[in-house]
């Protein structure tokens, strides 16, 4: 069985029907955390799906930084493999950060994880350019990170109001 294909990563334009699923399916969250967190009657289901919804985004983007890991590996030179291998690990720091600060300002926290995955998906964007990742690739992320951007942004505009922390600020 050979993991690695012969044929050139940036060849492969269609995107294979299980990732866009998934990828669709992931912004289930995203979405449905949004609106509870707008639509919920009371501060504290607001709070918990606001919350819940920085966490999921932590995870997701974790999960980007994976698939970043997963492609240097693939890397045949050393320094650009070691390269790829710094630069996957810069979003679960990134999201630890946010998903940490979250407790202190809301607002704060949102703008981290959206200002991420812009980041994230200019990378990914690059990846796909320089032909070290498919080209389907590139579609998927641009369609799904402005998704997740449209959520981040619906939560952030109605994000509730916190007594006693910083979840006016921004």
């Amino acid at each position: 069985m050979t993991i690695m294909s012969d044929k050139p990563l940036g060849e492969d334009r269609a995107i294979p029907v299980s990732a866009l699923l998934l990828g669709v399916g992931g912004l289930i969250p995203f979405f449905g955390l949004t609106a509870v967190q707008i639509f919920a009657q009371d501060d504290m289901t607001r709070e918990r799906a606001v919350t819940a919804l920085i966490f999921y985004a932590a995870s997701i983007l974790s999960f980007l930084g994976g698939i970043g890991w997963g492609l240097a590996m693939r890397e045949r030179d050393p320094m650009q493999r070691g390269l790829s291998f710094g630069v996957s690990i810069v979003p679960s720091l990134i999201a630890w950060a946010a998903a940490f600060v979250n407790v202190q300002n809301l607002a704060f926290s949102l703008g981290i994880l959206a200002a991420a995955f812009l980041v994230q998906w200019a990378w990914d964007a690059h990846l796909v350019h320089s032909a070290r990742a498919p080209r389907w690739f590139g579609a998927l992320r641009l369609g799904l990170t402005l998704a997740v951007l449209l959520a981040l942004t619906a939560t952030w505009l109605w994000r509730p109001v916190l007594e006693g922390t910083g979840g006016l600020v921004l």
